[in-house]
């Protein structure tokens, strides 16, 4: 029985050549997308699930209210780790890092800069087990001037990771032991290149920093509890905590505002947008979710062609179903047959589903930034995956051309003049509309994301990002950041450098938000803003324009302790009329304000524009930008290189430009627009390839309705005209149900950016017209084919 019904299966699909062809590649089209994305999403939902405490570590975050606003940061204090031993001795492991910066580090002859540098304590092994493939996770950080490598970073100075162990590397100008060569675990929000001991940055401390100022929000804590089941409890732990400890800090100085501090479980850090100044940036759950629908929505359009084809030709099998049951077939196995031929069809798609993953893996991790291999083929979840795939879809698919066909009555279908004409015709124009409604979304969503991406790279920013070169200073280098004058005056020296400047930071980077004090109605008031250090050219080299008072003059020497600048941001949070002279205080520095900037943008246009102050500092550490002129960059370029050298022959000059560095920022979105827009031109090529076997089927079915108006006097454009009718109005159908739809979709997408475009009309003008544009295109071939048949031909059609 079931060899025959295999025997009938095969002679089907070679029998229909064009449809089998459109289902299997329809399907497989759908069912290679479905894996692409499902391996994108699984990717993404990863993050920290190999640490095997992950269900039991916590980060304390701080939540921070005052006059200021609601600040809601990643890090912590250093007073926090000491203070919790203390209060909670109950607590597994307490455990903190904070960053190193990027430093050139040496051994021997070589020399590397390195970022992703950070310190740890001896308890951090002990809480995110990390494989160490050489040293004693027990004592790797046990001590100062201690460093465990990273597999890679190890590499560059070492052939084995044993050889590294006790070896000494040299850290800007410091020394450390390598006492361990750690392995990448997976994805996890800490990224590091190497753990530098804690002890050594303690002991730089005054104890007052390390234990006593709760505002100095520089440490990233982490506690190791001893089941997932106290995490509730643990939160009101640290709410009375706050109430012991920071409480009374915070009335004993005068200040004002909460402080408070936040359980996050390890496993929602990644997605988290909330708390700022995180280790790495986070993730994006709203696009696991769209890429999700988009799977669905892939393979829906798939089973959606199976189904519309399946039951566009069950009449050319109505008379094989009467004969099965006048010679005794049950209903069941007629099901049974049409089942299995789906679930055939469904199989050998999945086949070359695969191999068109293999084919375009390549590909996907170019466009995803991911480095998938073929290895998860023979993974029992994606074998279980795959089979629940084949069985899915072609129970899905074939489910309604089964139980429609085996539903006919034998006399009825041997019979000419009562056999079924093809099935619901209602049913396949409802699931045309679905196909096109689903496609439109995916093209309104492709147009509304490549217009929101255009607005972002040409929105006006407030300062000149382009042609603006940045060297990126070593950290804990003093004798180069004096020297910084020398290279500056040699980089002038040049006719195409136009400007130089310092900074510590640079909009795209962190930014420091500091507690400072602001007057306000004749008295000083708290405030926390955003800090930039830079010289007296920052702001002529950005092209960021003043609004009122004036910029940093090299000639008036009290400016580098008696004058700030803030932007217009600051002004408006403080509520001035006239900011010129009001009093700024920040560390020992007691400044009246001498300028106003107009607002310009140091974060991404997700954000809007915060309250800045400038902060005079000549010997800013951070960045040395250089404003070139476009003609001849390669020269100019390879002469700041030699003037590097020539002043700083120890240090690796890494540099970039300021406009790309700024557009990072949109990398997700960058990534999210151009996978969006393969995924979208796959839901039409699909929804196509079932239009197109519609479109066959129905000129088909019509043929000697066509050769009785052709000898009638038709023409050929009104016979195509008259195929196309149905079809376009079917579209029209689809558009008016997918606007509102994607519509919803955009706005909520729209709403992460503080800066975003409007949804226009003729967005959704746009995505119908090409909708329509294709479908015709695709029905007018095959109606033009059906009209230019012989009359005489076509008459005689059966």
């Amino acid at each position: 029985m079931l060899q025959n019904y295999f025997k009938i299966a095969v002679r089907n699909l070679f029998r229909n050549k064009v449809y089998s062809a459109i289902n299997i590649v329809g399907l497989a089209i759908g069912v290679a997308s479905c894996v692409l994305i499902y391996l994108y999403v699984q990717d993404e939902l990863s993050y920290e699930k190999h640490f095997s405490k992950a269900d039991r570590i916590v980060r304390l975050v701080g939540d921070i209210k005052s006059d200021s606003g609601h600040e809601q940061f990643a890090l912590s204090p250093a007073a926090l780790a000491p203070a919790l031993t203390k209060d909670f001795p109950d607590v597994e492991h307490i455990t903190q890092l904070a960053r190193a910066g990027k430093q050139t580090v040496w051994y021997r002859e070589k020399s590397f800069n390195e970022d992703d540098l950070l310190y740890a304590d001896s308890a951090f092994f002990q809480v995110f087990d990390y494989p160490l493939l050489a040293g004693s996770t027990a004592t790797a950080l046990s001590g100062p001037n201690k460093v465990v490598l990273s597999e890679e970073m190890a590499k560059r100075y070492f052939s084995s990771p044993d050889e590294a162990v006790g070896e000494v590397l040299t850290f800007s100008n410091e020394p450390y032991q390598v006492t361990g060569v750690f392995r990448d675990p997976g994805h996890s929000h800490i990224t590091a290149n190497a753990f530098i001991s804690r002890s050594t940055l303690d002991a730089r401390l005054s104890e007052d920093l390390r234990t006593n100022q709760w505002l100095a929000m520089n440490r990233y804590t982490y506690v190791l509890l001893r089941g997932p089941e106290e995490f509730a409890q643990f939160q009101d732990k640290m709410d009375a905590f706050s109430e012991r400890h920071v409480t009374p800090w915070i009335k004993e100085n005068d200040l004002s505002g909460t402080m408070r501090f936040v359980v996050q479980p390890l496993k929602d850090i990644h997605f988290d947008t909330v708390y700022v100044s995180s280790i790495t940036p986070a993730g994006n759950i709203s696009y696991v979710y769209i890429f999700a629908a988009v799977a669905v929505f892939l393979l829906l359009i798939a089973c959606i062609n199976y189904m519309n084809l399946a039951t566009a030709r069950s009449a050319k099998r109505a008379k094989e179903v009467g004969l099965r049951k006048v010679v005794g077939a049950y209903r069941s196995q007629i099901v049974f047959q049409f089942l299995g031929e789906s679930l055939l069809i469904t199989l050998i798609a999945v086949v070359l589903a695969l191999a068109l993953v293999q084919v375009m893996l390549p590909t996907f991790n170019s466009l995803t930034d991911k480095s998938f291999g073929s290895d998860f083929f023979m993974q029992w979840e994606f074998l279980a995956i795959m089979l629940a795939i084949v069985t899915f879809v072609g129970v899905v698919a074939g489910s309604y051309p089964a139980f429609f066909l085996s539903h006919f009555k034998p006399a009825d279908v041997l019979k000419s003049d009562k056999a079924p004409k093809g099935g619901s015709a209602t049913l396949r124009r409802a699931l045309v509309v679905l196909q096109f409604s689903i496609s439109l979304i995916m093209i309104i969503g492709t147009i509304v994301v490549m217009s929101q991406m255009h607005f972002l790279k040409n929105k006006d920013l407030g300062f000149t990002k382009d042609q603006v070169m940045v060297i990126d200073i070593p950290a804990g280098d003093s004798t180069l950041v004096k020297g910084l004058p020398r290279i500056k005056r040699e980089l002038l020296s040049n006719p195409n450098v136009e400007l130089v400047s310092n900074t510590n930071d640079i909009p795209a980077e962190r930014v420091s938000k500091l507690l400072t004090l602001v007057e306000k109605d004749g008295q000083l008031v708290e405030r926390t803003m955003n800090v930039m250090f830079a010289d007296y050219d920052f702001i002529d080299l950005m092209g960021v324009e003043m609004s009122r008072g004036r910029n940093y003059s090299p000639v008036l020497k009290t400016d580098e302790k008696e004058g700030i600048i803030l932007n217009e941001a600051a002004v408006k949070m403080m509520g001035w009329q006239e900011p010129l002279g009001k009093r700024f205080q920040i560390f020992d520095m007691d400044a009246k304000v001498i300028g106003v900037t107009k607002d310009f943008h140091i974060t991404s246009l997700h954000t809007n524009v915060e309250p800045l102050a400038l902060v005079l500092a000549p010997e800013s550490d951070g960045y040395l930008m250089a404003r070139i002129k476009g003609q001849d960059l390669a020269s100019t370029v390879g002469f700041i290189e030699s003037a590097w050298q020539l002043y700083d022959p120890k240090h690796p000059m890494d540099y970039f430009f300021m406009d790309e560095h700024f557009d990072q920022q949109y990398r997700a979105e960058e990534k999210m627009l151009t996978v969006f827009g393969y995924f979208a031109g796959l839901t039409i090529l699909i929804a196509c390839l079932g239009l197109f076997g519609l479109a066959s089927f129905t000129a088909e079915q019509r043929t000697k309705e066509i050769g009785i108006r052709k000898v009638l006097g038709s023409s050929t454009s009104s016979i195509v005209i008259l195929l196309s009718r149905d079809f376009a109005l079917l579209v029209v159908v689809a558009i008016l149900l997918a606007s509102p739809v994607a519509w919803y979709g955009m706005h909520h997408w729209l709403q992460d950016f503080a800066y975003r475009i409007d949804l226009s009309w003729w967005i959704f003008a746009a995505a119908g017209f090409t909708a329509m544009l294709i479908a015709l295109l695709t029905v007018s071939f095959q109606a033009f084919k059906a009209a230019m048949l012989d009359p005489v031909n076509a008459i005689r059609t059966q």
